[in-house]
């Protein structure tokens, strides 16, 4: 009980005093006959409890009764509503208060102070007494009163009791009832109205709002409603780890790995070639991981308990930092209230009538079985419930239910079951790729999805397949589960009977005006500049009453409070009606004219250069130009779209137009390939290679880099990316043997041709590069035997050209061959393999959570595709040209051809969407920042977009209306 909000009142009329409950800044709650011969807007006085006698009476008024509000109303209904109206009361700094409703069977304790004639002293002033005992939910339902049960301390007469009349009875932090009277039954039982009681008299609930009283009843019904509520500790946002500070992290390791290379070269042994080297350096990259790896810290435990704890910590962390980014920055939330919405059948039980994000973990807890759809219109703050549950869920000091994890549904692939996809998914973004680890987690019962965006599944007036194929599966699911979707969408398939069974759907309200001023308040750094119109902005009737109802854009009104030139703005709407809706959009304009402005506010603690706000808006007016109508550009020739909200870093291009990006991506192919032809050139011509075989040796490596800018210049590119994980599934292996066994075959023609060194080299290098990037980097729907049929015969014809051509230079030829035909033979197969799947309504790009967590791992993932492509072909050809005799030249020419021919095979040959997204730099010309990954990751933490799957999206309908206009 917080006892600042105790309060004693005296009655002028009949010079009588009781007791009273201060349940808002100036609102006190007491019993009707308390204030008996008062009028309405009469005067009373009150005073705060304060143990050291410091506080004086002031003036206060009846502002609410049961006979003013209605013609019957039960006698039992003893309350009113008093407001204090002292020009020197100061409120006390202290939490909302938390009304509940019992129920259940089982008593609960609870406590009341006030101030009982029992303890009147010799100066007749009247001390405190307090109430503890129990309140019983089985006695008195047919009167829908508390009956309190007095069991502990002092039980005077019931003379005695007079004067704590009002006493505001708690059970744990909930205000529950005032009490009323004592009842005849036995010593110490004590009769109380509830608050759920008078909330259902007209004017009750209107009142406490007109003077700022947030009022949400929550249900409570066991032996402790005081729950695991609290925070173990409060988090923290600290940024992220400077350069310096991971550079000194991995100086040891480095240092070690550096000591066990030298340590190896210095043991080397005569005639070792280049054989002992390369060793000598591979140990000394795995000497330096393996000591990172030592120096890292270790798990708690192993087990299922010890990655349900790893999980808890992780999704915390990343709930945490969204959460920031939706609250613009900020750590304070709007306390909206939801309600339940009946579907008719299918509900789940015990469903509280109304919440209030304060309180939304509760709602879930009393919930069986624990399954919610959270449901809103644009902007209403589904997205911000979700993650605020999530939130006050983990932030208890005592939490062992299961651990609520959230992802995005417009990422599903239906055509992968439930489990399979959400496994992969959280496996690898929280526990290090370990999917068997995640699907045992959720198997057990230990995970909560907590799934966004339904209604964002499918485009608008599909029929929504895709949210319909989820539905289903989550029906199936049986586990706990959250959902959101808007509202008009989620009817929509309620009325064609798609929608969650078993579950407690819940409607977001509109921001009452009395939430809305405490969350400006809450969150103005300087709340005199809010003051003399903050009432203004919340009056009826008002359009900035109106659009203020949205949590969105009450956010960006807290957004544009923190200058003076966004103060002025909001200043200059006050007093507009609602009826014209003129004003009303000139407002949503005039808050979205403020929001870039105040987040380009430069950052003390971040050290990058701040951007412009006017730069800012004209970038993001320019990547959102191309997203017209419904759609964006066309995928590829299947017909496949691109959702008009997202924006993908490999499908940017037509931000510069039709053409000029692709082009510019196959101009930046021939830049790149360029250099390995020249120094491959000197490296011939100082063999005495030129003009035959050199050549002939050149022309074979053409096909490659035309096939390369034919590929950039594409409309869609898919990201490539290598997975490692997938060398310990059954498809990984598969592909493998597959890319063996393709290489063997290859020999069978070319042992007889070319002799069985060239054979046996060119099928090893086949093999390696076809088997492994098969399995590492393609996506797993592909029609096999189109990928077969296409890539056998590219492979062969090139092998057995190198053959003819050149075949007599050696072995190194050989293998150099096959590995080129295992390049171009996955680059014209995985094509036609993708074409085939789509006639068969497959081909799709694998889920995106495998190894894309963000929507930058795509980009990312593609330029450490074309790294590591491009390492193993500078290993080869740095052997080639310091051994095979016909290509030896002196060290530094062989590492810079080595260099040269690695950027050509890897950011050349492999990297595709790298190099479109090159081309888009260099195509606008600096109409867009040269770095502007960078800038859209800035946009994403600032909270102008938001992230899904491999997406970005622009953070808001309105605000994407906006850029475009």
């Amino acid at each position: 009980m917080d006892q600042s909000r105790v309060m004693e009142i005296w009655n002028p009329v009949l010079g009588k005093s009781g007791s009273g409950y201060l349940i808002g800044d100036d609102v006190v709650l007491t019993a009707h006959h308390v204030v008996d011969g008062v009028r309405m807007r009469g005067s009373v006085e009150v005073r705060q409890l304060d143990p050291a006698g410091r506080t004086d009476w002031t003036a206060a008024e009846l502002v609410w009764l049961p006979e003013a509000a209605a013609s019957e109303v039960s006698p039992d209904a003893d309350g009113a509503l008093l407001r204090i109206t002292g020009p020197d009361w100061q409120p006390p700094v202290a939490p909302p208060v938390r009304f509940g409703r019992t129920v259940g069977r089982s008593r609960m304790p609870c406590l009341g102070l006030g101030f009982p004639d029992a303890v009147t002293r010799p100066d007749h002033a009247r001390d405190t007494m307090p109430i503890r005992g129990h309140v019983d939910p089985l006695h008195g339902m047919k009167s829908r009163m508390t009956t309190v049960h007095v069991d502990v301390g002092i039980v005077p007469s019931r003379s005695g009791w007079r004067g704590s009349s009002g006493t505001g009875l708690l059970c744990g932090p909930h205000l529950i009832a005032v009490v009323t009277t004592e009842k005849s039954l036995a010593p110490g039982v004590l009769e109380a109205v509830p608050v759920s009681v008078l909330a259902e008299l007209p004017g009750f609930e209107q009142t406490l709002r007109a003077h700022g009283v947030h009022f949400v009843t929550e249900d409570i019904g066991e032996a402790s409603p005081e729950a695991d509520d609290e925070p173990d500790y409060a988090p923290i946002a600290i940024p992220p780890p400077s350069s310096r500070h991971r550079l000194k992290k991995l100086l040891v390791p480095a240092a070690g790995g550096t000591m066990t290379v030298l340590a190896l070269l210095a043991l080397s042994p005569p005639a070792s070639g280049v054989t002992w080297p390369i060793g000598s350096t591979l140990s000394g990259v795995l000497a330096g991981w393996g000591i990172d790896r030592l120096r890292g810290p270790r798990s708690a435990g192993a087990g299922r308990e010890a990655a349900v704890r790893r999980l808890r910590e992780a999704v915390r962390g990343e709930v945490e930092r969204r959460r920031w980014q939706l609250l613009g920055n900020d750590s304070k939330a709007i306390n909206v209230t939801f309600v339940t919405v009946p579907q008719g059948g299918r509900d789940a039980d015990r469903a509280w009538p109304r919440g209030d994000f304060d309180g939304i973990a509760r709602y879930l807890d009393e919930l069986r079985p624990k399954r919610l759809v959270i449901t809103g219109g644009p902007g209403s703050g589904k997205t911000l419930l979700a993650y605020e549950l999530v939130h006050r869920v983990l932030a208890r000091k005592h939490y062992d239910g299961p651990v609520p994890v959230p992802a995005g549904l417009s990422e599903w692939d239906t055509s992968a079951t439930f489990a399979d996809w959400f496994s992969a998914l959280w496996g690898q973004e929280y526990l290090g790729g370990s999917e068997s680890t995640a699907r045992d987690l959720l198997a057990s019962g230990r995970i909560m999805p907590v799934l966004d965006g339904l209604d964002e599944m499918d485009p608008t007036d599909s029929g929504r397949p895709r949210a319909v194929a989820a539905l289903a599966q989550l029906n199936r699911f049986a586990g706990p589960l959250v959902l959101t979707c808007r509202s008009d969408e989620y009817a929509e398939l309620s009325r064609a009977d798609q929608r969650l069974l078993d579950c407690a759907t819940v409607r977001i309200e509109e921001v009452h005006p009395v939430d809305g001023r405490r969350f400006l308040d809450e969150r103005t750094r300087n709340r005199a500049r809010l003051a003399e119109f903050e009432d203004d902005l919340f009056a009826t009737g008002t359009a900035t009453r109106a659009v203020l109802s949205s949590p969105w854009m009450l956010t960006l009104a807290s957004l544009a409070s923190q200058t003076e030139a966004g103060t002025a703005k909001l200043r200059s709407f006050i007093g507009a009606p609602a009826s014209g809706g003129r004003e009303q959009e000139e407002l949503h304009a005039a808050l979205l004219e403020e929001l870039v402005p105040s987040l380009c506010e430069p950052d003390p603690a971040d050290r990058r250069r701040p951007y412009q706000a006017q730069a800012v808006t004209q970038w993001l007016r320019l990547l959102t130009a191309s997203l017209r109508g419904g759609h964006a550009a066309p995928a590829d020739g299947s017909g496949a779209v691109i959702p008009s909200r997202d924006l993908a870093i490999h499908t940017l291009w037509p931000v510069a137009g039709p053409r000029s990006a692709r082009y510019a991506a196959a101009a930046i192919t021939i830049a790149l390939w360029l250099p390995a032809l020249l120094s491959l050139a000197v490296c011939l011509h100082h063999n005495h290679a030129l003009p035959l075989p050199g050549a002939v040796l050149l022309a074979l490596l053409t096909p490659a880099p035309l096939l390369s800018a034919w590929n950039a210049r594409a409309r869609y590119v898919q990201p490539r990316r290598i997975l490692f994980g997938r060398l310990r599934s059954r498809r990984g292996w598969s592909r493998i043997v597959l890319g063996a066994t393709l290489g063997g075959v290859l020999m069978l023609p070319l042992t007889p041709l070319f002799g069985p060194g060239f054979a046996l080299a060119a099928g090893a290098g086949f093999a390696a590069v076809f088997g492994l990037g098969l399995a590492l980097s393609v996506r797993a729907d592909i029609d096999r035997r189109h990928l077969v049929a296409v890539s056998t015969p590219s492979a062969l014809g090139v092998t057995v050209a190198a053959g003819f051509l050149a075949g007599g230079l050696g072995d190194f030829i050989g293998l150099t061959a096959g590995c080129g035909a295992g390049a171009i033979g996955l680059a014209v197969g995985v094509p036609a393999g993708l074409r085939a799947a789509r006639r068969n309504n497959g081909g799709d790009p694998d889920p995106d959570p495998p190894g894309v967590p963000t929507p930058l791992s795509p980009l990312r993932n593609d330029a450490m595709a074309g790294v590591v492509s491009g390492a193993v072909v500078v290993a080869l050809t740095l052997y080639g040209t310091l051994s095979v005799e016909w290509l030896r030249v002196p060290w530094p020419l062989a590492v810079i051809t080595a260099l040269a021919c690695g950027v050509a095979a890897g950011p050349g040959f492999v990297a595709v969407t790298t190099r479109q997204y090159l081309g888009l730099i260099s195509a606008t010309r600096g109409k867009l920042p040269w770095r502007l990954a960078a800038f859209l990751r800035w946009c994403h933490e600032r909270g102008l977009l938001r992230s899904a799957g491999t997406v970005y999206q622009v953070r808001h309908d309105e605000l994407l209306e906006w850029l475009r206009r």
